[in-house]
């Protein structure tokens, strides 16, 4: 499994929406290549995972790995990613516009954290997976 240390940009933009990073202590700038178990062991009782890879529904996940099923955010549906929504030419959204708007990605995980500061917001790179 990938994820990012504290130094890079998606873990900044958790940072300023008052995410809590569970990686926030690692050093470095880039992905960090982890075990399935450490994760799990990590995160199993996190709320939310936001960022799940190329996976665009729960379905998927679960069919990757049944072992999923163990993260309270996979069993609550508590998952977004940004991998649903595509430009004019098929590439991600998020990759092609989200460094030069980071606005509207804080706005999509204070929506997605804290729903209460941005009540009629709509999410814009983010999509809340079934």
């Amino acid at each position: 499994m990938v994820f990012t240390s504290r130094g890079s940009w998606a873990a900044y933009f958790l940072k300023e929406a008052h995410g809590n990073y569970l990686w926030k202590d690692t050093q470095g700038t880039g992905s960090l290549s982890l075990s399935f178990e450490s994760v799990l062991d990590k995160a199993k009782d996190a709320e939310y995972w936001i960022g799940p890879g190329q996976f665009t529904s729960i379905d998927a996940i679960l069919e990757s790995n049944p072992n999923y099923n163990y993260f309270r955010s996979v069993r609550d549906k508590k998952v977004y990613s940004f991998s649903n929504k595509k430009g004019k030419t098929g590439g991600v959204i998020y990759y092609e516009l989200a460094p030069n708007r980071p606005d509207l990605v804080v706005k999509d995980l204070i929506k997605i954290l804290h729903p209460e500061v941005l009540p009629d917001y709509e999410l814009f790179f983010f999509e809340h997976l079934e």
